[in-house]
């Protein structure tokens, strides 16, 4: 099988590359293409046929996309163009090929007022262009009708990259105290585990399978937390793994004290009930993913 992966020097690209190596020829590309990878900046839709045309992949794997969620309300037109365009381009060439495409979405195509889990059936309403330009991503591929599965995510992280739990490790190291908003919660989700979901996903036919919600999934790990808790989360693992001497003391507020850009959802949680049915796996505990990532840094740091 032929492979396409996009996005493969990402949090999430770096996890599924190393997944994907028994399953057949993979071609992973990036935005400016280093070593044996190949070039492709997803604002560019040319640039996308003549990649796809060229590689005629039988799987595209999407896990490129514009993530910088305050920068994005000064760059709307970008970040339409790679959340919102590029995988419609995907999903077209897919519809005319046969091939399978995974897509990752988001929590932010939700608006946080619900007191419950988000199903994926539930109404969306972004509160910002980044949401805005994923859900444009779902909608176009959708409308394209070609074999897909969209996985929406939330609170990605790695051992890797630039993410909320390297931040808070780095502040650790730089301050006494530290105040984190606690009036937000989600489902945060290590890149790893998102990777193998997503495989799963394709090793259970999700890619063919019928019906009128078909073709959405809502995949993170388990437990449901503010950023407040999950930065203690972070200290205590930290702390019991030796990545950290000592951790700053914490201190709640809420999201007024720290005004962005781009408005978040107040809760963003994800059920993960359909992906629990349909894979027959349990999302893993926040808890065991965040102790398996930070031993990822454990194990570099004696390296």
């Amino acid at each position: 099988m032929r492979i396409l992966l996009t996005g493969g020097n990402g949090q999430l690209g770096r996890e599924l590359r190393s997944l994907l190596g028994g399953r057949g020829e993979v071609l992973c590309t990036t935005r400016d293409g280093t070593g044996a990878d190949a070039a492709l900046d997803l604002a560019d839709a040319p640039a996308i046929r003549a990649t796809l045309g060229g590689f005629a992949p039988e799987l595209i794997i999407n896990a490129a996309a514009y993530t910088a969620v305050d920068r994005a309300e000064s760059e709307p037109e970008l970040v339409q163009r790679i959340n919102g365009e590029a995988p419609g381009e995907l999903a077209a060439w897919a519809a005319r090929t046969d091939a399978g495409l995974v897509h990752f979405s988001t929590d932010y195509v939700f608006d946080g007022r619900k007191a419950s889990p988000y199903l994926e059936g539930d109404a969306v309403a972004p509160l910002n262009v980044y949401g805005r330009s994923k859900l444009a991503g779902e909608q176009a591929i959708r409308a394209a009708g070609c074999r897909h599965v969209v996985l929406r995510t939330s609170w990605v992280y790695a051992s890797h990259g630039h993410n909320f739990v390297l931040t808070m490790l780095d502040l650790a190291r730089q301050r006494e105290e530290l105040a984190v908003v606690s009036d937000q919660v989600g489902r945060p989700t290590w890149a790893a585990n998102l990777a193998r979901y997503a495989l799963a996903a394709v090793d259970a036919g999700l890619l063919d399978e019928p019906g009128p919600d078909r073709g959405i999934l809502h995949a993170a790990d388990f437990g449901t937390m503010s950023w407040f808790e999950f930065s203690r989360l972070i200290f205590d693992t930290a702390l019991s793994q030796g990545l950290l001497e000592k951790a700053p003391r914490l201190r709640e507020t809420g999201t007024d004290a720290f005004p962005t850009e781009a408005r978040r959802p107040a809760s963003s949680v994800l059920g993960t009930g359909l992906l629990r049915r349909r894979l027959a796996l349990d999302p893993v505990p926040v808890k065991t993913a965040l102790a398996h990532c930070l031993g990822e840094l454990k194990t570099d740091a004696r390296s």
